[in-house]
């Protein structure tokens, strides 16, 4: 074991309910499985509403621990989903009071950075110069490329991130990231050593997220009776385009044996329950739930909704959301392009439409519920594919002897 103390430094963590939070909890239960010490450095819980959680506001810094891992949370600015000035100053508060934070911890064999924000990397650099700890540069999306597409700022401000980006990445040990898109962008666009990057892909508790059969109390408490319901679960952003699944409703209301739920919060929730109200679409529900009850609500759905805009960098993307109902047996209909899109059509694990297309994701929507067999059968193979494929034990072991790979070949 080339590394026995890891320090992850994430600004998001549990009990957050962001992929983020969920996918580096997950990580961390595997990291203690296999023998190593961790401790992590994250802010004050308040995503995704950019409100500080109860018992944690007022506070500079507290000590905490989840799961029997030791925690030292430090102060931020909330501003999730409240506009592009007051999230950067989300990001630079914590990246500042990170810093503090991570020089005030116990020196650490390795550092793992969740790179969201990428400006998170720098007091990770800054530790490797003074007290010589290696870092890890963990990036789940091409936060520049979607910046930039997205034409948030000026040209100068994304000049400058994508050469700071650049410039973090190539004094990590290993730059990690979730798809094998992103691997050949990073090796291509910022000049990284394919032998430097390691694959660390998003996965699923496939023993907590396993097929349960019907929850009726569920179903009763959700409001969908006995119908048929196609879930969306997830933070409700931007870059989705989830306005494709309120014109789709549009198309089904005269089915009344189907009913779409959207589960979750984010910065453009209120606005889409609005368009619903204002649209009378009675077939669309938007709830909230933990991500303690997936299970439960993968239990009464017939297919997951993962919808994605028509993004350039779409094309690289592998979207977390889409693993935990696999891993439940429930089949997807993925609206958008990637990896994913390539995963549901290469492993008959769902049906892939075009992004952006109502008509297209509404056609699916009534394929899936007239045709139980199929659904059924898209479910188990679903479910073949989590246990082979997306087992965290499995993915995290991967991972570390990739990083222990790079650092024994220096």
């Amino acid at each position: 074991m080339a590394f026995k103390r890891v320090l992850i430094l994430s600004q998001y963590y549990a009990p957050e309910s962001g992929a983020p939070a969920i996918r580096l909890r997950a990580m961390v239960k595997e990291l203690v499985k296999l023998g190593y010490d961790v401790r992590v450095v994250t802010g004050m819980p308040n995503y995704p509403k950019g409100e500080i959680y109860d018992g944690y506001a007022g506070k500079l810094w507290m000590r905490d621990e989840v799961d029997g891992v030791p925690l030292r949370r430090v102060w931020l600015y909330p501003a999730s989903g409240k506009g592009a000035a007051k999230r950067i100053i989300n990001y630079l508060s914590f990246t500042a009071s990170s810093a503090l934070a991570l020089a005030l911890e116990q020196k650490a064999d390795l550092v793992f950075v969740e790179a969201q924000p990428l400006t998170l990397a720098f007091p990770a650099w800054v530790n490797k110069v003074v007290r010589g700890t290696p870092y890890v540069y963990n990036t789940p999306d091409l936060q520049v490329e979607y910046a930039d597409e997205g034409q948030w700022g000026v040209r100068g401000l994304i000049r400058l991130a994508r050469g700071l980006e650049g410039f973090l990445m190539k004094k990590s040990l290993s730059v990690t990231t979730v798809t094998h898109a992103f691997v050949e962008h990073f090796h291509q666009e910022r000049g990284i050593d394919k032998a430097r990057i390691a694959f660390l892909p998003n996965g699923a508790d496939i023993d907590f997220l396993s097929p349960q059969p019907r929850d009726a109390a569920f179903a009763e408490k959700m409001g969908v009776g006995n119908r048929k319901v196609f879930t969306f679960a997830g933070t409700h952003a931007p870059y989705q385009g989830l306005e494709v699944i309120l014109e789709a409703a549009k198309l089904l209301k005269h089915r009344k044996d189907i009913v779409i739920l959207m589960v979750g919060d984010g910065p453009v929730r209120e606005k889409l329950m609005r368009d619903a109200e204002e649209a009378g679409l009675d077939n669309v529900l938007f709830r909230t739930s933990p991500f303690s009850e997936m299970p439960s609500l993968m239990s009464i759905t017939w297919a997951s909704l993962v919808v994605l805009r028509a993004l350039k960098i779409a094309t690289k993307m592998r979207l977390s959301k889409a693993i935990p109902p696999l891993a439940c047996g429930v089949p997807l209909i993925y609206a958008g392009w990637g990896e994913t899109a390539d995963i549901v059509a290469e492993e008959g694990v769902g049906l892939r439409v075009e992004p952006e297309q109502p008509q297209l994701l509404a056609e699916a929507i009534v394929r899936m519920a007239d045709e139980p067999g199929m659904r059924e059968k898209m479910g188990k193979k679903g479910r073949a594919l989590a246990e082979r494929d997306f087992s965290w034990a499995t993915i995290v072991g991967n991972w570390v002897k990739q990083i222990e790979g790079v650092s024994a070949h220096g």
